[in-house]
Order: structure tokens, then C-alpha cells, then sequence
């Protein structure tokens, strides 16, 4: 885990040549400058053609153990007090900022009463956490921010709630001054006074106001949690924050970005644009509340999200579905729906209880997608959930299913040499009598979506590129019956002598960084460098995670196999 880690905070600091993700040309041939970048398929990218018993799957995160139990007294509340969590990495532990208290119980806290805290707690492996002591405010010794410290940026007798929206990042800028390495987006949610801004801290701890309001364009939306980070393929911090668009037959909640270098100029870039396939959700009732992007720090040319998405079950006349109900008119469907949509859910006490303070928040669903980008604007989605909400009495309300913004690698529970694995972390409880949780999960490293290869046999095919490096790794897991071989191709399209499929030696297992070899070069891929090639492997009864092309270091001496089995004797 060591090696993940430290790997993790080179590729968070280093200063990253910028490597365009288009195609470029060549003679007239179109090839993607791949270097050493490590390509997943979270999208079609490096996907050309795609024949046989294989596909694209999407891989969903294996729930774990409470890490953090919210049951100090300032943090005590019973609605989605923590679901807009941060967790950064500063090159020597994880801090995960998240919020306590919140709007309920008193049905008053609904009308601008709500006392919310940002509290930090921190972990060096990722399995367990304890509360800083940072003692920066009475309300409790692991607060950050509270109101009293933001109560300046508000106007009116109305308790700020800025501590309620506000993420977290680490700044890689290799410009950002040193005592302004952590940094937080604070977001006023009341109402006509929308804005955010931007704090910053030496420690992690200690943060001061940096700039005022954002002055953002028209239609950029605020309540929400707004993420920020710097992003090295363009030198510029980009923002990523509520907006709204029209689908179906009213508005919907979805994601706009803005670029920006110093937080006070902002050029806005639009709201993201999605693939067909998964655009065509929002006029179904798919909302994006939260968008949680960032670079993935294993190939941070990709931009991954893992947004909360939100379906308003609430059947609120004239807001997100349309609905049969007239004021004062009765109507037996609409009561029908609502007969069936309560009695389908989980704990119907404390459901009817909630909805007394506001219905969709006992009434709505909501879970996590992934959406990935090259370019920080065109993202794929992905409409199958990627954390659905846990099958418990208090789940299946607002913030059931959402993740932290943030993920860290954690050894594998098998132990005993198995790879790294990545952490992610919800809450749950939120809506329960007593305190929240936050549980961990856990997926494979860079598992989100595999090539999914059955027991048929199937051929993958990438577009031409270049790449650096001497020898092809996989992060791959075969079946015993399985396995796959692999083969270059010119830019032609012709099999290149010494890395055919014939030449291919087959490869069986369950690797993060599996060789691929071939008969009379073994692993050797020197003499390809430099070169427009394309890459075809065929695989059964297997899953590919990632691919990369690692620095050539030649195979360790093996014995023949005649060394190693005494010859039989005769039994004449």
C-alpha cells in the first residue's frame, strides 16, 4: 500500500506535461499519443472495435466496516447531516472533512435555522479514523467552521449555513503558495443571497477568507456540493457546480463548469454535455444533485464523477413530474401512487414522520453514477448505479446511496501479497433516532468498468497510437479456464512478425500489472516504441481493468524444464 500511496501523491503534485487527448496525424494517419498514460474504459476512448463474447461492465463497490461512528455531541442529527464529505490527501495522511448537525428534527430548522458544523477527521490507511483535535471553535474540538465564523457573508437575522455546503480540495498548483495548499468552496445556500467562496489554510485546520462572492455567469446554480481542483492537462483550476436545464416536461438539477486560474476571473465553459444514452435520462427524471469530479490519480488525464443522482418521488404538484392532482380536487390515481409508494419503502413510522418537514425528502431516491471525461466538458455516463442505497430500515431516503468526493487506496482484506484496493465511503443512519455512520466500501484498483470477456471468447481492438515504454502490463483477472493473448499491428492493420496471436503466449491469473509476452521477445517491446500501432487482444472467462505501457526490465533467468525433472529410469 505504501507504493499506491506514494505513487498517489507524486501524481497529485507532479507537474504534468500537458498530452492532448485527440487523435493527431501522421502522413495522413490518425493515432492517439497514448505515452505512458494508463487507459481505463470508463469510456469508449481507446476502444476501436469490440467482436465476439465481450463487453463493457460496470463494477459496483463492496460494502466494508464502519469506520467512524458520528455520535459526539456536536455532531448528533438525523438527517443527511454528512452526505457532502470531502477527502483529500496532503502527501502524508487523509483528511476527510464532513458536516454535522443539520435541519431536522424541529420543523423550524426548515425555514433558515440550521446550525451546521464542518468537522475533520483524518486516516493513514484508510481503515482507521480519528477526530482531529483542532479545538478552533466552542461548538466542538474537531470543528473547522461553524456559523459564527461565516456569519459575515450573510445578510439578515438568518443562522449562515455556509458550513453545510462546503468541499474540500489539496492544491497541486505548482504556484499555489505553501500556506494555501488546502482549500475549501463555501457555498451560501439563502435563498437571493446564493454565492460561493473561497478559504484557504496552511494546515488543514485553520482556514481564512481568500476571496469574496465568485462572480459566475448567468445560470450557474449554488446550492449544492460545488468541487474545485487544479487541473495540470490545462494549467487552471476548473469548478464544477449546480446548474439547471430543461428535460421532459420541467427542470432538472445537472452540473456546469467553470475555468478559472486565480478564483476571482471565472470563464464559464456550459453546462457538461453527456452521451446519448445517458442524456436521454433527465427528461425520465434523472437529476444530477452533486457531481464529485476530479482526476483519477492513476490517469489523471481522466476526469472521473461519482455524482448523487436524484429522482423526485415526492409527486410535488408542478415541480419535477407531472401530476394529476388539482387543489381541492380529489383523485383516486394520485392517492394510489402515493398508497404504493410509501408502503414500498422501508420503516413507515419514521418515513411519515420526515415527510411532515418536507415530503420528497422521505419520498425521493437517490444513489451514485460515474460519468468520465477527457476534456472536462463531454462526459460518458453510465445510467446502470454504481452504489445503490443499502438495504437497511432508515435507507431509501434522501442521501441514501451517495458517496464521499474522494476515494483511498486500502490493503485487501485477503492479505498475504494481494494488491491495493480502492476505498470509497458513505453515510448511513442518516434518518434514524440515533447517530450516523460512515461505512466503508471497497472495489478493485482501478475497477470501475472492465472489459468483460465470456466463456465464448471475444477480440478487443484499440485505435492506432504511440505509446512509451518496453513492456505491455494489464490490470487483469482470468479464470482458471480462461486467459488471453495478445497481438501489434502496423498502422495497415497488418500483425506485426514477433507479436502475433500465434506468437502470443497465453496468460492465466489475477494481476494488477500483468506482462504480456511473446515467444522470441518475451516481454520486449522496445523495438515497437515510437512506432503507429494498434493493439488487439483475445481473452475468455476474463476481465480487464486497465492498460499501460511500463519501462522494459528483462525477465529473470528460469531454469529449463529438463533442469528441473529427473529423467525416468527404464523398468527393464
Amino acid at each position: 500500500m505504501k507504493f499506491i500511496q506514494t505513487a498517489f501523491i507524486i501524481l497529485s503534485l507532479a507537474v504534468f506535461i500537458p498530452q492532448g487527448v485527440a487523435k493527431e496525424k501522421k502522413n495522413g494517419t490518425p493515432f492517439y499519443d497514448l505515452g505512458d498514460k494508463r487507459e481505463l474504459f470508463v469510456d469508449n476512448f481507446f476502444i476501436s472495435s469490440l467482436e465476439g463474447d465481450v463487453r463493457q461492465k460496470l463494477h459496483s463497490p463492496v460494502p466494508d466496516e464502519i469506520v467512524l461512528s458520528l455520535n459526539e455531541p456536536h455532531e448528533k442529527s438525523n438527517d443527511t447531516a454528512s452526505s457532502y464529505s470531502s477527502i483529500i490527501y496532503d502527501g502524508k495522511r487523509y483528511l476527510i472533512y464532513y458536516r454535522a448537525h443539520g435541519r431536522l428534527p424541529s420543523a423550524s430548522d426548515l425555514k433558515g435555522n440550521s446550525r451546521f458544523v464542518l468537522c475533520v477527521a483524518e486516516t493513514v490507511d484508510g481503515i482507521n479514523f480519528k477526530r482531529c483535535q483542532v479545538n478552533l471553535s466552542p461548538e466542538g474540538y474537531n470543528v473547522v467552521l461553524d456559523n459564527p465564523m461565516t456569519a459575515h457573508l450573510i445578510k439578515g437575522k438568518a443562522v449562515n449555513v455556509i458550513p453545510g455546503v462546503t468541499t474540500a480540495f489539496y492544491d497541486t498548483n505548482p504556484a499555489c503558495p505553501e500556506n494555501e495548499r488546502y482549500k475549501l468552496i463555501a457555498t451560501n445556500e439563502k435563498s437571493g443571497q446564493y454565492a460561493m467562496y473561497l478559504f484557504v489554510s496552511a494546515d488543514g485546520f485553520n482556514f481564512k477568507q481568500k476571496t469574496g462572492r465568485f462572480n459566475l455567469a448567468k445560470g450557474s446554480g449554488y446550492d449544492s456540493a460545488n468541487q474545485a481542483f487544479f487541473d495540470h492537462t490545462i494549467g487552471k483550476y476548473r469548478l464544477y457546480h449546480r446548474a439547471f436545464r430543461n428535460a421532459g416536461p420541467t427542470w432538472k438539477r445537472t452540473v456546469m463548469c467553470h475555468i478559472t486560474e486565480d478564483f476571482i476571473n471565472f470563464t464559464p465553459q456550459g453546462k457538461l454535455i453527456f452521451d446519448e444514452r445517458f442524456d436521454r435520462l433527465f427528461a425520465q427524471g434523472q437529476e444530477l444533485y452533486t457531481n464529485s469530479i476530479r482526476p483519477y490519480f492513476r490517469a489523471p488525464h481522466i476526469l472521473l464523477g461519482f455524482p448523487m443522482r436524484y429522482w423526485d418521488g415526492s409527486m410535488t404538484p408542478g415541480m419535477h413530474l407531472p401530476s394529476p392532482y388539482k387543489e381541492g380536487t380529489p383523485n383516486t390515481d394520485y392517492d394510489g401512487e402515493w398508497n404504493s409508494r410509501i408502503l414500498a419503502r422501508p420503516n413507515l413510522k419514521t418515513r411519515l414522520n420526515i415527510i411532515k418537514k418536507q415530503m420528497r425528502y422521505a419520498m425521493c431516491s437517490t444513489d451514485t453514477v460515474i460519468i468520465a471525461s477527457r476534456d472536462g466538458k463531454k462526459f460518458k455516463g453510465w445510467g446502470e448505479s454504481f452504489l445503490k442505497p443499502p438495504p437497511q430500515n432508515d435507507s431509501w431516503m434522501y442521501g441514501s446511496g451517495a458517496l464521499f468526493m474522494g476515494m483511498i487506496p486500502t490493503r485487501s482484506k485477503f492479505g498475504k501479497g494481494a494488491p491495493d484496493e480502492l476505498s470509497f465511503y458513505a453515510t448511513e443512519g442518516n434518518w434514524s433516532e440515533g447517530c450516523s455512520d460512515i461505512r466503508r466500501y471497497h472495489i478493485r484498483m482501478d475497477g470501475f468498468v472492465s472489459l468483460n470477456f465470456g466463456i465464448d471468447g471475444g477480440t478487443f481492438t484499440t485505435p492506432l497510437f504511440k505509446f512509451k515504454g518496453g513492456r505491455l502490463s494489464l490490470n487483469i483477472s482470468t479464470g482458471g479456464f480462461g486467459g488471453f493473448t495478445a497481438e501489434f499491428r502496423d498502422e495497415n492493420g497488418k500483425p506485426i512478425p514477433g507479436y502475433t496471436f500465434a506468437e502470443s503466449l497465453p496468460e492465466i491469473g489475477d494481476d494488477l500489472a500483468m506482462i504480456a509476452r511473446w515467444k522470441g521477445v518475451g516481454p520486449d517491446l522496445r523495438k515497437l516504441e515510437g512506432r503507429t500501432v494498434q493493439l488487439a487482444i483475445k481473452a475468455r472467462n476474463t476481465d480487464i481493468y486497465s492498460i499501460a505501457f511500463l519501462p522494459f526490465e528483462p525477465d529473470p533467468r528460469l531454469p529449463e524444464y529438463r533442469e528441473l525433472v529427473k529423467p525416468r529410469k527404464s523398468s527393464r
